[in-house]
C-alpha cells in the first residue's frame, strides 16, 4: 500500500479487504472492482476416511453451513461479499439452485442427526488451518465451531499456505499426517460448467485431493462434455450439481469480490473475471 501511494508501484491485484477503504480515500488511486463472478469459497472433505466417507457425514456439512457467518467472519464488509448456492458461478450462465435447499436453511439439530447416522464415534476431526491467508483462516475457525455445535471433536490444525497444499496431497489417515477438512477458493471462471470444476469429478484416484467416487458423476460430467446443444447442456449442468449435493463432492461457503488498487494515471483497464494488463497505459 506504502508502494502504490508513493507512486513507487501502479497496481495492486489484491488488496486486503481491510485496507480497500483507506486506499478509497486516498488522493490518486482508484479502487474498483473489475471481477463479476468474484471468488467462490470452498470447504473439501476427505473422502477416504471416517467421517466423511460415509455421505450422510458429508450431507450433515450442507445443513452445518451457514454462508453468512462464513462470510461476515472472513470478509467481514457486505459491500464486497454475497452468498451463492449453485455449484456453478452466480451470475454464469449454468448457475442453478437445483439441490441446494440444506445449504439454504442450516439445521444443526439435523447435522448432529446425520453424523449420528454416518456413525460417527466421537474421534478427531482434523481441519486444516491456513494461518497466512485470512479469508481461509477465518472460514476454518468457523468450520471448526460449527463442527463442535453439532458434537463433532474438532481440532484446527495451523500451518501456511505452502504447508497445507503439501499435506492436502496425503492419501494418509488423518492421525498419520492426513486431514479430514481443508478451505480453499475458486475464481468464478473456473467453476463455470461440469469439466471445469475440478471439485466435481468423482473418479477417485484421477480426483482433485479429497478423492471422490461416483460413477454416475463421471457419466454426466462426461455427456456434458459430448453434449453441443446448449438446452441439453443446461439440463445436464443441473443433474450434475444434483447429484454433487446427493454425494457432497464439496460445500460452498460463499462469494466474495476483491477490488483492485491502481494509480489513476493508468488506463485501459479491462472489467472481466480474469485479470488482463495488455490493454493498460500509463499516462
Amino acid at each position: 500500500m506504502s508502494a502504490l501511494t508513493a507512486g513507487e508501484i501502479d497496481y495492486w491485484e489484491n488488496p486486503p479487504q481491510d485496507l480497500v477503504p483507506i486506499l478509497a480515500d486516498t488522493p490518486g488511486i482508484v479502487t474498483e472492482l473489475l471481477d463479476p463472478l468474484g471468488n467462490m469459497g470452498m470447504l473439501r472433505m476427505n473422502h477416504l476416511y471416517p467421517p466423511f466417507d460415509h455421505p450422510a457425514a458429508r450431507q450433515a456439512m450442507l445443513w452445518l453451513l451457514d454462508q453468512e457467518t462464513y462470510m461476515r467472519a472472513a470478509v467481514g464488509n457486505p459491500d464486497y461479499y454475497d452468498y451463492c448456492y449453485s455449484v456453478f458461478a452466480c451470475g454464469s450462465p449454468l448457475e442453478t439452485e437445483v439441490g441446494a435447499e440444506p445449504l439454504r436453511q442450516q439445521d444443526v439439530e439435523k447435522a448432529r442427526q446425520l453424523f449420528e447416522e454416518a456413525g460417527y464415534d466421537g474421534g478427531p476431526v482434523l481441519v486444516l488451518q491456513s494461518t497466512d491467508i485470512p479469508v481461509l483462516s477465518a472460514s476454518a475457525l468457523v468450520t471448526a465451531q460449527l463442527l463442535r455445535d453439532a458434537g463433532v471433536n474438532a481440532e484446527l490444525v495451523a500451518m501456511d499456505w505452502a504447508t497445507l497444499t503439501s499435506r492436502r496431497a496425503s492419501q494418509e489417515p488423518p492421525e498419520q499426517g492426513g486431514w479430514n477438512i481443508f478451505h480453499t477458493w475458486s475464481i468464478g471462471a473456473d467453476v463455470l460448467d461440469p469439466t471445469w470444476i475440478v471439485l466435481s469429478a468423482g473418479g477417485r484416484e484421477r480426483a482433485w485431493f479429497g478423492w471422490p467416487e461416483d460413477e454416475r458423476m463421471e457419466e454426466l460430467r462426461a455427456a456434458f462434455a459430448r453434449e453441443t446443444d446448449p438446452e441439453k447442456r443446461a439440463a445436464i449442468a443441473e443433474q450434475v450439481q444434483e447429484r454433487a449435493y446427493e454425494i457432497v463432492t464439496h460445500a460452498t461457503t460463499g462469494v466474495w469480490f476483491n477490488p483492485v488498487a491502481y494509480r489513476d494515471n493508468i488506463s485501459g483497464v479491462i472489467r472481466s473475471p480474469v485479470q488482463f494488463f495488455w490493454n493498460i497505459a500509463k499516462e
